[in-house]
């Protein structure tokens, strides 16, 4: 495995580490990593033995998000144009993972998991814009998105949960 791979897998471990905490600390039934693999990235395991797929993707800082950041106060909300652009970075990123499904193990359900690691846009500005937000067509049971909100801490929120038009 090369320095690049090496990278990436530490990351998509790190993000499923955080995933099973948040979840199981909210979820009546635990989830575990049986292992870590591809297509889909990790297999976990419920307390039933019941088996499903957790594919994960991140948005990652990048040179458009840090001329933001330089270019703003600190007091300054990000443009609804930055907002809406970031919007359709995680419908554009949605869609490419639900294109690669029919690549994956299908032996299980598969989960997604969005862990964003943006330091520009947080939970609260993703939420304020859900009605935008493009879900997958039933291939993965359940989006997740994994965020800051501009604190430390890591929120988990299931997207096909969060209402449309309103909150819930």
């Amino acid at each position: 495995m090369n320095k690049h791979e090496d990278q990436k897998k530490a990351l998509e471990q790190a993000a499923i580490d955080i995933f099973l905490e948040l979840y199981n600390v909210n979820n009546e039934v635990p989830l575990r990593m049986v292992q870590q693999q591809e297509k889909p990235d990790a297999l976990l395991e419920d307390a039933r033995n019941n088996r499903i797929g957790l594919e994960v993707t991140h948005l990652f800082y990048d040179t458009e998000e840090a001329r933001l950041m330089l270019s703003r106060s600190e007091l300054t909300k990000p443009s609804v144009e930055g907002i809406d652009t970031f919007i359709k970075v995680i419908n554009d990123r949605i869609q490419s993972k639900e294109h690669k499904f029919k690549d994956y193990s299908h032996d299980y359900p598969c989960m997604l998991l969005i862990r964003n690691l943006s330091l520009l846009f947080g939970m609260s500005d993703i939420l304020g814009r859900k009605r935008n937000l493009v879900l997958p067509h039933g291939h993965f049971t359940q989006v997740w998105l994994l965020s800051r909100d501009f604190t430390p801490d890591w929120l988990l929120i299931n997207l096909n949960e969060v209402g449309r038009g309103g909150m819930k």
